[in-house]
């Protein structure tokens, strides 16, 4: 008698995750973290894409060797001149288009991931240093496993 066995997988999500609501372009917004969490954010060579020719997502990243952790700033919206992808005939149609890295979070800007052992008091200075950058109008922890789409931010 044989016995079939099936091995149910889900990715392991094991990093902090804040949302960021700001009106900040997202070179200054890492000038910005730089500054106030004393870390070394710097610009991908490449960003994020998914292989759309439209869509690409800045990435600044900054891996710490003296706390063994890994800093990663993504813009969640990038938007696009539409001219450029449709006919000339674009009297009545948009000139810019968004698109949105993670669906189910519309209204945030960037996400802020740190893939480090942070206690809740640790994480909560963070996200109150965050906070007290200008033009940021709020910050605040997201668990990665009630996001539909988590798998984006697997780089």
């Amino acid at each position: 008698m044989s016995k079939v066995l099936t091995l149910d997988y889900e990715n392991e999500h094991d990093y902090t995750l804040i949302g960021i609501h700001a009106t900040l372009e997202n070179y200054r917004l890492a000038f910005y973290l730089n500054s106030v969490l004393d870390i070394r954010l710097k610009r991908n060579n490449l960003d994020l894409d998914f292989g759309t020719s439209t869509s690409f997502f800045s990435l600044y990243t900054y891996d710490c060797n003296s706390t063994f952790s890994s800093w990663a700033l993504i813009a969640n919206k990038h938007v696009f001149d539409a001219r450029k992808s449709v006919e000339k005939d674009y009297l009545f149609k948009e000139d810019y288009q968004t698109t949105i890295l993670i669906q189910e979070k519309k209204q945030v800007d960037f996400f802020l991931k740190i893939d480090s052992d942070f206690d809740k008091l640790e994480l909560n200075e963070i996200i109150k240093k965050v906070n007290t950058i200008n033009n940021v109008i709020t910050s605040y922890k997201i668990d990665p496993q009630t996001l539909k789409s988590k798998d984006f931010l697997i780089f």
